[in-house]
């Protein structure tokens, strides 16, 4: 059984996963990291030092010291689940905003893939904006 996630340190553990996926470029990790990115629905909407966005998708990153192989054997995991965990965490819920929905087309052209019309069940995608310094 995985936990869901209780500060913002073991997000921020999740998100540097994901980034430490994508960076790496080692399958099967990194196919499963962009498959995660595509798939997405809800997303935290990370602005770095550079100004530059990143997305998180919600499932994924809400549950505790996740990993590729935790999170494919979690039959259980939902975003029904962590979207409310991260929203208490970051003092927001998710939001459809045009603009962060620009950026994540952006973003998944940068990662070399076009971003699907809408998240995962035909959903509009929604998003939490957070800074860098969310995490300090």
């Amino acid at each position: 059984m995985m936990y869901l996630i209780e500060n913002r340190k073991e997000l921020h553990a999740n998100i540097k996963r994901i980034d430490e996926y994508l960076t790496n470029k080692v399958d099967p990790e990194y196919g499963y990291a962009l498959d995660l990115i595509k798939r997405g629905t809800c997303f935290i909407a990370l602005t770095d030092k550079d100004n530059t966005i990143k997305f998180y998708p919600s499932r994924f990153i809400g549950y505790r010291n996740n990993t590729m192989n935790a999170h494919l054997s979690n039959d259980s995991k939902d975003g029904k689940e962590t979207n409310p965990k991260i929203s208490s965490l970051v003092g927001m819920n998710p939001i459809e905003d045009s603009l962060l929905e620009q950026e994540y087309i952006k973003y998944c052209d940068k990662l070399g893939f076009v971003a699907r019309d809408k998240g995962s069940f035909g959903v509009q995608r929604k998003y939490w904006s957070v800074s860098y310094d969310f995490f300090d």
